[in-house]
């Protein structure tokens, strides 16, 4: 792919270093996400500059709900690891632990848009329920472990590519906690993770590249019986 191909990708950025001092956490969620408005790969025919702006907003808003989902309610994750000596692929899944609902999602604000070099910048704000603002202490107060990864996807797959890469990304987070903290390798490890952080979406060599912090609660490793 030729780097105006690259660039002509949509690509989000959330949580960008230099805006953390913009971000609280506690009593509300506010991050800076932004989309290209370029022409995309793909698309034949020329389109109106109202009409990609328009793709960029659907991007973002597509995004959105699934990043709040991370940092309000958190993901579940099931993480079986690789073992050569006993044939066993690694296999990696995770879910939000409560989807948004319509309400939720139509409360998620979009504020101060403006467009710079091609891309629609926006805030993205979200104020968290009191329920919510307790969940999100009780991981607070709970000395749980924290953990980091970077996960990688095709640009070409847009936001399922933006999915893959969070996916990958609390894997490896998962994956280097248990060689570092569980001695025998376990058959599975189940568990829950919380975003700590906004996540930071950028682009290396034509992917996704994603970086994640989490919380992480373990609720169950199980151990092989025999070898």
């Amino acid at each position: 792919m030729k780097p105006k191909s690259i660039l002509a990708v949509i690509v989000l950025v959330a949580g960008i270093m230099g805006f953390a001092q913009d971000v609280s956490l506690e009593n509300s969620v506010r991050f800076y996400m932004w989309a290209s408005t370029e022409i995309y790969p793909g698309i034949e025919k020329p389109m109106a500059k109202d009409d990609i702006t328009s793709v960029a907003v659907k991007k973002i808003r597509q995004t959105a709900p699934f990043i709040l989902e991370g940092m309000v309610y958190g993901w579940n994750f099931g993480y079986t690891p690789y073992d050569k000596a006993r044939k066993v692929q690694e296999i990696f899944d995770f879910s939000p632990i409560q989807a948004f609902t319509a309400e939720e999602t139509a409360s998620i604000r979009y504020e101060k848009s403006w467009i710079k070099d091609q891309r629609l910048n926006v805030w993205v704000e979200f104020d968290r329920s009191d329920s919510q603002k307790l969940r999100y202490n009780s991981w607070k107060s709970i000395k749980h472990p924290n953990i980091k990864g970077i996960g990688y996807a095709p640009l070409s797959e847009g936001f399922e590519g933006i999915q893959k890469a969070c996916a990958e990304a609390l894997k490896q987070a998962v994956r280097e906690y248990e060689r570092k903290h569980i001695k025998n390798k376990p058959k599975e490890v189940l568990g829950k993770a919380l975003l700590s952080h906004p996540p930071l979406i950028g682009v290396n060599a034509g992917r996704y590249m994603v970086t994640l912090d989490f919380f992480m609660e373990s609720d169950k490793i199980v151990e092989y019986k025999t070898f």
